[in-house]
């Protein structure tokens, strides 16, 4: 028999014989950020590409949805009335907790600085942070950004000019262009707050940067709307949150919006016959659609925005006394109960008393309601919190 030459099968590829290339196309593709903090945990060449600040400039121009660790919220009404929500209290995700055995306590804001005898009212949250200002009259005064991972924080004095004006709300926004592009995520080295005021009766905006100026940050002015739809003598009323979008109202029938991407202003126009725009409730709906409920003397109402056209139209409208009638074992349950409306979770609303104890839950969707079975609990606002994102992971030495 002649020589014959074994054709043997290559050795199975071993994880590091792929090139650190190909690793980084497939942790872009990790979208769910607790996925990735585990890939990081496997090994340290994995660790070292996913903690590079230019993979996590990748990471963060594909804007994967963050890992939302729960909400800050009050259920409890503070002194018998419905007050901002005062020294809140961090409600876990069931699906984080049950993940990675996340306790409230380990979110709480106790490490927070004394506020002269009151208490802190969240005003936004946005990559890891939150602002809160002071529980008094809506008073502009100093601010705290606070990091609960890291229960670090940092006082934000008001510019003194503005010091006391009528506040109308204050909201994150991204760091700087330049260090995103660097990769660096949204911290309390780089981030940027907008305070929304009503200035000698017209709506104008302040807005801090953390990254610039001697004392590690400045303020400066601008308007809220270059808009004529926007009367010369516009005074912003209430602020609602929804997605990435900030709402107010005013004394005629404008909404105004920002877009806390863009940090741009723009004007949309409630119905005319709407004059007075009270007990509105911005709701979001799936796919970035918005809905605003208002409850407005016997009947629920409900409006969307119609693109292109800078208008909110009526969607539907429902009589209470239908509402209530459709209810199961209504009960004692009347229609003149129901005084004010507030969004508890997407696409829907709880209808509640005065003091804000909810009756009734409605889809809007649908328009089907049905009672609240939690005997007098407090329907207050609350204030979903994301994990930072990117993560912060710091490579292995070698």
């Amino acid at each position: 028999m002649g020589d014959r030459s074994e054709i043997l099968a290559p050795p199975p590829a071993a994880e590091h014989d792929v090139p650190d290339e190909l690793l980084e196309l497939v942790f872009l593709r990790l979208f769910c950020p607790l996925s990735l903090v585990r890939a990081a945990c496997a090994c340290k060449r994995w660790r070292r590409i996913i903690a590079d600040g230019a993979f996590l400039g990748c990471l963060r121009s594909l804007r994967a949805p963050p890992l939302v660790a729960g909400h800050y919220r009050v259920d409890e009404p503070v002194h018998g009335a419905c007050r901002p929500v005062c020294n809140p209290v961090f409600f876990p995700s069931p699906l984080l907790a049950d993940a990675v055995g996340l306790r409230p306590e380990r979110l709480s804001l106790e490490f927070l600085p004394g506020c002269d005898g009151g208490s802190w009212h969240i005003a936004d949250s946005r990559g890891g942070l939150l602002v809160l200002n002071k529980c008094a009259k809506r008073r502009f005064r100093d601010l705290v950004v606070c990091d609960p991972t890291t229960r670090c924080y940092r006082v934000i004095p008001p510019p003194a000019s503005l010091r006391g004006r009528l506040y109308r709300g204050a909201f994150l926004l991204d760091g700087d262009a330049a260090d995103e592009a660097a990769g660096q995520r949204t911290s309390l080295s780089n981030f940027r707050i907008i305070v929304a005021l009503g200035l000698n009766v017209v709506a104008r905006a302040c807005v801090f940067s953390s990254g610039t100026g001697r004392d590690g940050g400045c303020w400066t002015m601008a308007p809220v709307a270059a808009d004529h739809r926007v009367k010369p003598m516009t005074e912003l009323c209430l602020a609602r949150h929804v997605g990435n979008s900030v709402y107010w109202t005013t004394l005629r029938t404008e909404i105004i919006t920002l877009d806390k991407d863009t940090a741009q202003f723009s004007c949309s126009l409630f119905p005319d016959d709407m004059y007075f725009c009270y007990g509105l409730e911005f709701v979001g709906c799936g796919g970035g659609r918005v809905r605003i409920a208002r409850l407005d003397h016997r009947d629920l109402k409900v409006f969307v925005f119609i693109q292109g056209s800078h208008e909110w139209v009526l969607e539907n409208s429902v009589p209470l006394p239908q509402l209530i009638g459709e209810v199961q074992g209504h009960g004692e349950l009347k229609v003149n109960m129901p005084k004010k409306v507030v969004s508890v979770g997407e696409g829907s609303v709880v209808l509640c008393t005065e003091k804000g104890v909810g009756l009734v839950s409605v889809d809007l969707a649908t328009m089907e309601s049905e009672r609240l079975h939690d005997g007098n609990k407090y329907y207050g606002p609350a204030y979903m919190y994301q994990l930072p994102w990117p993560p912060t992971i710091r490579a292995c030495l070698p």
